[in-house]
């Protein structure tokens, strides 16, 4: 009866061991598959963590090359800013000399017996051009001559008049190419800075673009790093799970091992006991039976079997 408790008392821890193991081995499956999910989760977010980041390489890198390219712009326009200045300055002085010469001229043209000194100009270019190439008769010649004689006098008096005249066409000649000038410098003016503009633009939309893939970036770090945590806190409870299991399986084979041996044990009492009783029965003269015999084989097989 006592034995009978023994191995009751015996038997329930080691059933205790195996529903131990299974749940553990349960755990470690589950562990396993909660790893994998966690792992790809990971890997989830440090891609999208690396794409973030490449776009962010490329809106930099067009923030940088338009940064550039509309700083030499803006200095482009304020050079040509300071060449139209510079022009329209210089045209109004010209402008300021030219009336200045005008107002010369009416007070010349107003001593003068020639109301129009440049008409006269070209009536003795035509008066020359006749006496070069006409032929005519003397006294026509000579009355001619004396013509042109008399308008190059008139228009010897009116040689300060000539001269502020011509200098008067040539300075508005250069007002015109100033003005000309300088509005060129003004249409380019408006062309570069239309460009800066938009350049300016595509860097601000770009930069705010860049923040936002920045903050992303950040936040998929964020939950790389915490799903690595993770992963680092589910890798260290497998390994505590599989350290127990082996613990488990220990203690398992020791009650395997403490049982067998006890088997071996009671099989070579029983031996004994069989081979003393035969010994007894052949002392005492006692008969000895066919099932003496089989029992004993037996016996001795299984404990060859052990």
């Amino acid at each position: 009866m006592e034995d009978a408790n023994e191995n009751s008392v015996k038997k329930e821890p080691k059933k205790g061991l195996f529903r131990q193991l299974d749940a553990l081995k349960d755990g470690i499956i589950s562990l396993r598959g909660e790893l994998n999910r966690i792992s790809n989760e990971k890997e989830s977010w440090f891609s999208k963590k690396e794409e973030h980041s490449k776009s962010l390489r490329e809106k930099i890198s067009i923030i940088r090359e338009s940064r550039e390219k509309r700083d030499a712009l803006t200095k482009k326009v304020k050079e040509l800013k300071g060449k139209r200045n510079a022009l329209s300055e210089e045209a109004g002085k010209k402008i300021s000399e030219f009336k200045k010469l005008n107002d010369e001229k009416k007070k010349l043209l107003s001593k003068l017996k020639v109301r129009h000194p440049l008409a006269l100009k070209a009536q003795i270019g035509k008066i020359e051009a006749r006496l070069e190439t006409e032929a005519m008769p003397f006294d026509r010649e000579k009355k001619l001559s004396k013509t042109l004689k008399d308008l190059k006098k008139s228009l010897s008096e009116a040689s300060d008049y000539m001269e502020i005249t011509e200098k008067a066409a040539g300075l508005n000649r250069e007002i015109n190419e100033s003005r000309k000038d300088a509005d060129k410098a003004h249409s380019e003016i408006q062309e570069f800075a239309k460009q800066s503009q938009v350049l300016h633009e595509l860097v601000l939309k770009t930069s705010k673009e860049a923040g936002e893939l920045k903050k992303k970036e950040e936040e998929s770090f964020r939950n790389f790093i915490n799903f690595k945590a993770r992963l680092a806190g589910i890798n260290s409870r497998l390994k505590e799970n599989l350290a127990e299991i082996s613990g488990v399986r220990e203690k398992i084979n020791r009650f395997e091992l403490e049982e067998e041996e006890k088997r071996r044990l009671e099989g070579s009492i029983l031996i004994k006991t069989k081979e003393h009783e035969i010994e007894e029965k052949i002392k005492t003269g006692k008969k000895l039976t066919t099932d003496d015999f089989l029992e004993f084989q037996e016996m001795i097989k299984d404990k060859k079997g052990l």
